[in-house]
């Protein structure tokens, strides 16, 4: 099962179930447009889990989500208290709790639906220097929610900060965080190594 922002629906997630389904897996690919967890007043990511068919014969649902968060937190009203603040601005200590609790939350429904594991692909680096920063948070928050569940592990795609170019080929899009093809294909390589590591630790779990 693969999961995540809109980077999923472009090259990335495709060259993902591609490699996948080469390696004999049935794949449900599910990319949501601004998908994260900062926002669920935008887009409730634990609602689309729910929709998903992940179940105990799931060897693996990859995650990718981040990019979209390096923002102010949206608060639900049960989560506002004597306040009533709707939402908290990122980079205070506020904020680094309240994603890190639903970063993990949302991995924990994924174990405990029986999935055997949760692979969070940490966002990849970007041309921005400011998104660059903001996300250094975000990838450190997602590797301690991920540590503090049953089932997640973490799996980084750094290596083209300040390189994002091969060949005179651009490897982000004119937005400077999304993969462009020539992009996307140099981090799947990046992480084949340890999916691959990953996925045969699966396997022999299962026999």
């Amino acid at each position: 099962m693969l999961v995540g922002s809109s980077s999923f629906n472009q090259s990335f997630g495709h060259i993902i179930e591609r490699e996948l389904a080469r390696r004999g897996y049935g794949v449900v690919r599910k990319g949501v447009s601004g998908a994260g967890l900062a926002r669920p007043d935008f887009r409730d990511m634990n609602q689309v889990l729910e929709t998903l068919p992940i179940g105990p014969s799931t060897s693996a649902v990859f995650v990718y989500i981040g990019v979209n968060d390096a923002q102010a937190v949206w608060l639900y009203p049960h989560e506002r208290g004597e306040s009533g603040q709707a939402a908290v601005p990122f980079g205070v200590a506020d904020w680094d709790r309240v994603y890190t609790r639903r970063t993990r939350e949302f991995l924990d429904r994924i174990c405990q639906r029986g999935a055997r594991r949760a692979v969070v692909i940490l966002p990849v680096d970007v041309e921005l220097p400011d998104m660059q920063r903001r996300l250094d948070r975000v990838r450190a928050l997602q590797i301690r929610a991920a540590a503090s569940t049953s089932c997640a592990v973490v799996v980084s795609t750094a290596g083209d900060e300040g390189h994002f170019e091969a060949g005179g080929t651009p490897k982000r899009l004119p937005d400077g965080f999304h993969m462009s093809p020539r992009g996307a294909q140099i981090v799947w390589g990046r992480i084949e190594p340890r999916v691959t590591q990953l996925l045969e630790t699966v396997t022999v779990a299962a026999r």
